[in-house]
């Protein structure tokens, strides 16, 4: 496919008829340059072209409906909008080998923004060799552009620099990396032969049971379920990282502040505050001390006398209460013993008495109550306060002042440590600090919420992973049990799984060429030397990127204890994991701890770069180089169109993609350029392989003028 002239007739800032006549200067030339500044209508010729090939699949709808028509309104230049009778429309010749010759075809889709009707908004007609296509050579015309290049390969040869990377690199970009080989190396058939074949089995099948159907939709629903939940989780990884990230970071910058000396005025006030309390500790302890001077230091002084006191106040409270009784006794016992004698009439009460009363005299004189001194001399209530009063004092201890002499100590050493502090804190700055770590703070709360929503939708995900996997093997089960083989059916399993094993077989031959054309043009590309040092596409093609490192057996070790083997393998992945072994010639990473766990030995292994991680000049190396590699799987000529050629390439490697890209592409290259990419020097490395060179200047951000065989620098 060649594209020899494009017309564009008031399709966006192309006011009127703008044309680009590719073969009017070198025929020989496969580029061709098309210059204009940020505004100039670059990216509108680039969906021209697309729109005019494809019409409503260029947007990603079936047909031409309500949702296309807004889209395409966009592209209507505004001042035709206002004029009755005009339209707009892109026009191409194009030319498409037929295995002997080209056949030229003229393609015209035009729009007519009056049109109310959906089916009179849009037109497309095609002439092949001068010759009107009819309405079904028409529909043959469209399926055949669309198997030269599918829908899923628009973005692969309508490439736009600034957005290359997500094609590769975005929300399922394995699957497109996946439909983009399929296509490319025409394994797509392969897939339309085992829906044929699965089509027949079921077909066959669904005369004796539905069972293998309702198998076959549990399954695509429990994977679908797995992909949804494996997003889910990654999500979460990916959150989890960015928190820790964050919060490494609050930790980090803490750390550097407090060594600083730096603090903040809430800890600048809490010293202070401390201080204080210190301080009022020691007057309260002070005032207990001086309490203690005045009320208790005497008493401890006199704790001999005390005692003695306390002793004395007992003996004479004895005697008293001795010699009460006895007076009491001399008072009334007489009568009493008159009264029992008179009864007894045995007795002489009187001599009776007398010998009571001398009883007692003697019982007193064996407790020397009467040999007591009487000193103090005091009876009833002041006894018991005097002597609740002594016992109070005889509690007292000297240590209890000790004590408080001592906490008084440690308050001042405490004070004086306080204000050490105060004297290495420094304040200036805390603004600043205040200001970033509450920014950070709220970046931490904001992923925290995020990671708790992600984890509730990762749990949903899960039960209805759950779910559907118990539907599966209940389906699997009944499946099994109903399974009954025929011929044509086990003829189809066969052949199913043949091509499977086929594909696998040639999938692994094409996708090692990928690998191989990668890390050649990845050399050509980059300054750097080994910047990748290995490229692998997995079974689901996802793209993985290795560079030799130098590890540390001891360190190596070391990590796979802490952290396990298994955790140690999904850390770092098969490659690298089969790496250590096959460079320290053990079977396993047990006999590899064994042999090496306390060695320290230097190796050389492939550890996984991530790739979120290359600066966007890599990535954007790496994406061109692992684009040159796949379209190198192409079996057909296409042009490819170029926009925006070195989004996030520095100058140093401008030369290099200019040389090893732009140049070694097969077949026709449209590039889109600004004044600052293909200009000088890498103007000057194209100049003999350009085809056709265009310049586009927006006049009163209104229109734009196309200046044909012309370039930056040309007057």
């Amino acid at each position: 496919m060649r594209i020899n002239r494009i017309e564009l007739c008031n399709f966006g800032s192309y006011a009127g008829i703008c044309e680009f006549d590719l073969l009017a200067s070198n025929r020989k030339g496969n580029i061709v340059l098309i210059g204009g500044k940020n505004g100039t209508g670059k990216t509108t010729l680039f969906s021209g072209i697309k729109l005019c090939l494809y019409g409503n699949k260029a947007e990603g709808f079936e047909n031409v409906n309500a949702f296309y028509r807004r889209e395409v309104r966009k592209y209507i230049n505004d001042t035709s909008k206002f004029e009755s009778g005009t339209k707009c429309y892109v026009k191409m010749t194009v030319l498409f080998s037929n295995g002997q010759y080209d056949d030229e075809y003229l393609l015209l889709r035009s729009w007519n923004n009056n049109s109310v009707l959906l089916e009179n908004f849009e037109e497309f007609s095609v002439t092949k060799n001068g010759i009107s296509m009819t309405d079904e050579e028409l529909a043959d015309f469209e399926n055949y552009v669309m198997n030269v290049i599918p829908p899923g390969l628009f973005d692969l040869f309508f490439f736009d620099g600034e957005q290359i990377a997500d094609y590769f690199l975005g929300e399922d970009g394995n699957e497109r990396v996946k439909n983009a080989f399929m296509v490319l190396c025409g394994y797509d058939t392969f897939d339309i032969m085992q829906k044929n074949f699965k089509r027949l089995t079921y077909g066959k099948k669904n005369l004796e049971s539905d069972k293998e159907i309702n198998y076959v939709e549990a399954k695509r629903i429990a994977e679908k379920k797995e992909g949804d939940l494996t997003k889910s989780l990654k999500s979460i990884e990916s959150i989890k990282a960015s928190l820790d990230s964050i919060n490494l970071e609050i930790k980090v910058f803490d750390k550097k502040y407090k060594l600083s000396g730096g603090v903040t005025f809430s800890e600048w006030n809490e010293k202070l505050l401390q201080i204080k309390e210190e301080e009022r500790i020691r007057d309260e302890k002070n005032t207990l001390l001086k309490k203690m001077a005045n009320e208790t230091i005497p008493f401890i002084i006199v704790h001999s006398l005390l005692e003695k006191t306390a002793l004395q106040l007992k003996e004479e409270y004895d005697k008293q209460q001795f010699e009460l009784l006895q007076k009491s006794l001399r008072t009334i016992l007489p009568n009493v013993m008159k009264r029992v004698y008179e009864r007894l009439e045995s007795r002489n009460d009187s001599e009776f008495t007398n010998l009571v009363i001398e009883e007692f005299a003697s019982q007193l004189k064996a407790k020397n109550i009467s040999n007591v001194s009487t000193i103090i001399n005091i009876t009833g209530e002041e006894y018991l306060l005097v002597q609740a009063a002594v016992a109070r004092y005889l509690e007292l201890d000297g240590e209890a002042v000790a004590a408080v002499e001592c906490e008084i100590k440690k308050s001042i050493e405490r004070t004086q440590l306080l204000r050490n502090e105060i004297e290495n804190c420094n304040i200036e700055g805390v603004q600043e600090y205040l200001a970033k770590k509450s920014f950070l703070s709220e970046k931490a709360q904001e992923l925290t919420g995020e990671l708790q929503d992600a984890i509730q939708i990762s749990q949903k995900k899960k039960e209805e992973y759950e779910q559907a996997l118990a539907i599966l093997k209940k389906e699997e089960r009944k499946f099994d049990e109903d399974l009954k083989n025929t011929s044509i059916i086990s003829l189809s399993e066969r052949s199913v799984a043949f091509l499977d094993e086929l594909q696998k077989r040639l999938y692994k031959n094409e996708i090692k060429k990928v690998e191989n054309l990668f890390m050649k043009k990845i050399s050509e590309l980059t300054r750097k030397s080994r910047f990748i040092d290995s490229i692998i596409i997995d079974s689901g093609f996802n793209v993985h990127i290795y560079k030799n490192t130098v590890f540390s057996t001891k360190s190596v070790c070391d990590r796979i204890k802490r952290i396990g083997i298994s955790s140690y393998m999904a850390e770092q992945g098969e490659i690298h994991c089969q790496g250590l072994l096959s460079s320290t010639g053990t079977k396993d990473l047990n006999e590899f701890i064994k042999k090496f766990g306390g060695k320290t030995k230097r190796i050389i292994v492939l550890q996984e770069i991530e790739k979120s991680r290359l600066s966007k000049g890599e990535k954007q190396i790496f994406i061109m180089a692992l684009y040159w590699a796949f379209v190198q799987l192409n079996k057909q000529q296409v042009p490819f169109v170029i926009d925006t050629p070195f989004a996030r390439i520095d100058s140093e490697h401008r030369k290099n993609i200019t040389k090893n890209f732009f140049m070694d592409l097969a077949g026709q290259v449209f590039i889109f350029s600004t004044n600052e990419e293909i200009v000088g020097e890498h103007y000057e490395q194209i100049r003999d392989r350009i085809q056709a060179q265009f310049l586009l200047e927006n006049i009163d951000n209104l229109q734009t003028r196309v200046y044909s065989n012309k370039y930056f620098g040309d007057k």
